[in-house]
């Protein structure tokens, strides 16, 4: 084929809009679960007020990139077809994920041949682009089960030697009765067991936490992949 052919190449790109569905569900979901759980929600957080905020903001972290992917999957939806539409013209400025189809169709036009190397690049690169996000997405979710774990942790450690405190204080003294000694007993288990929870709680707050973000970043990686291959045959 001479260079100045032209081989058609029609857009048939569809926009994520089923894993945007889903998302909004999803987090329809947690947002009705959390308002009719918000008394118990609201304990476990003050519980650890340092520890269980460090969670909730790396969970809206994580629901942020996930957004950011999806609205990523548009833009370059939208840039392609704008440009398909009218190579030389004015286009929208091109998203960081086609950055490099964008600088070689400019220069080649929207319908030109793209030699084999030219087209393994560009595919590579967006390729090692959208796997970027989906790591950031992913350390995100691993963060969440660390900081639970973290906590759960964290209360043993300060709940074990605690306790061990609590025994050695029943040694009775003089003129103190049995139900003494137990009453003492039972309130000291009482406030170490309720802190245990309070450990155990951190660390069930941070792997629901990486549960919703790990679904979130599943519906998105099944509409980059369907972009991908989109691409691909384009």
């Amino acid at each position: 084929m001479q260079p100045n052919e032209t081989v058609t190449a029609p857009v048939l790109f569809s926009r994520p809009w089923r894993q945007i569905v889903f998302m909004v569900l999803v987090m329809a979901l947690v947002a009705v679960g959390a308002w009719f759980g918000i008394a118990t929600i609201e304990g476990i957080f003050w519980s650890n007020p340092y520890l269980n905020g460090a969670i909730i903001f790396v969970f809206f972290l994580g629901v942020l990139s996930c957004l950011r992917q999806v609205a990523q999957l548009l833009s370059s939806v939208r840039w392609i077809e704008g440009f398909a539409a009218n190579p030389a013209g004015e286009s929208l400025a091109a998203p960081s994920l086609l950055a490099p189809l964008s600088t070689l169709l400019r220069s080649r036009g929207a319908r030109m041949q793209l030699s084999a190397p030219s087209t393994r690049s560009i595919l590579d690169s967006v390729a090692s682009r959208v796997d970027e996000d989906r790591e950031i997405t992913r350390y995100l979710a691993n963060i969440l089960i660390f900081l639970g774990l973290l906590g759960t942790f964290y209360g043993l450690a300060t709940t074990v030697p605690a306790l061990v405190e609590t025994i050695r204080s029943l040694n009775p003294t003089a003129g103190e009765s049995g139900v003494e000694v137990f009453a003492r007993l039972q309130a000291g288990l009482e406030r170490q067991l309720g802190g245990m929870g309070t450990a155990f709680s951190s660390s069930l707050l941070g792997l629901a936490g990486s549960l919703i973000v790990g679904l979130l970043e599943l519906l998105v990686g099944h509409g980059q992949n369907r972009f991908y291959r989109e691409l691909e045959e384009w």
